[in-house]
């Protein structure tokens, strides 16, 4: 889940060498007037960078999904925007959390370091707090002895598994360091519990429930772990076939807007330089850059052909911008 984050972190790390470097290491380079745009580009990026990241660590932070223990609420390839100040902050996961606003709630889908694995993220939702009774009966949740409705979970298997079971698969493919998937005792796929929620924790379920490496088989979520709530999905990812038939289909578009242009502008109205007397934005000039859209667009659409294009722009439509419920 972080791809978005890993790429800024680099970008701002080379960056901020690059200004070590011109400012200790090269002053004349960075005091010469002719250098002034190249240094212009790179104060701004750096900056921009170190905003990004500054807005990241305390507001919004991008995330990826990579597995599908959470469909067909999120889905392989969404990327998603995570809240991350409603539930106030912890330094390095380690300390009580401070600035909370509010507490994560039954139904909130949290994003947290993976307590078995601190190098990893992992995003479920929440279906215990502090003092609540859980008990998993034949793929059915109930909390405090009441049985819960939850239309956003989904069983891929069919049938029950026994208590005591070893489940050899999990969603996450995260494979537990105390023991093989399921081998604990009680922690099956199907049948769990009753387990109290102790003070300061939550306890955690994937919406796949067949499929979902959580709170049944590693415990119970410390809150000083949870890194915020899912809120935003931003884009869905498109196979490179899909990705560059739409590629294709806006250089297409842009080509009709060129060639509009190149039909009604006329030269009298065009700026002038002094080499060409039709100015950078002549007719002809616009006629050769719609054509060499047209030639892009072509390429690209025959290259990739659109046999799959109209499914998945209709799931890229159906879910970008889609708040995380």
């Amino acid at each position: 889940m972080e791809n978005l984050n890993t790429v800024l972190y680099i970008a701002a790390g080379v960056l901020t060498v690059v200004q070590a470097i011109l400012r200790l290491i090269l002053p004349s380079f960075r005091k010469n007037p002719a250098n002034a745009g190249i240094i212009e580009t790179i104060d701004s990026l750096w900056v921009a960078m170190i905003v990004a990241l500054s807005l990241k660590a305390v507001l919004l932070q991008p995330f990826t999904i990579p597995s599908g223990s959470m469909e067909d609420t999120l889905q392989i390839g969404d990327y998603i925007l995570v809240k991350k100040y409603e539930f106030g902050y912890s330094l390095l996961n380690k300390t009580a959390r401070f600035l909370q606003f509010k507490k994560p709630q039954k139904g909130d889908i949290l994003v947290f370091v993976y307590p078995k694995d601190p190098s990893k993220d992992f995003i479920k939702r929440c279906r215990g707090v502090a003092g609540d009774v859980l008990e998993y009966k034949d793929k059915v949740l109930y909390v405090n002895g009441v049985k819960q409705e939850e239309p956003f979970a989904k069983h891929d298997s069919p049938g029950v598994e026994p208590r005591g079971y070893k489940v050899l698969y999990s969603g996450d493919q995260q494979p537990d360091p105390d023991g093989p998937l399921g081998e604990k005792k009680d922690a099956t796929r199907d049948n769990f519990g009753p387990v109290t929620v102790l003070p300061g924790h939550y306890f955690m379920m994937g919406d796949n429930r067949d499929n979902s490496w959580d709170s049944r088989y590693w415990g119970q979520l410390d809150e000083k772990l949870i890194k915020g709530k899912a809120w935003l999905i931003y884009w869905h990812h498109l196979d490179n076939g899909s990705f560059f038939a739409l590629a294709g289909f806006g250089a297409a578009a842009v080509f009709i807007l060129l060639f509009v242009l190149a039909i009604i502008q006329k030269p009298t109205n065009l700026p002038k330089t002094g080499n060409d007397p039709g100015g950078s934005m002549s007719p002809k000039g616009l006629l050769f850059s719609a054509i060499l859209c047209l030639a892009v667009s072509a390429v690209l659409l025959f290259w990739t052909g659109t046999y799959d294009f109209k499914e998945n722009l209709s799931l890229l439509s159906s879910r970008i911008f889609t708040v995380v419920r």
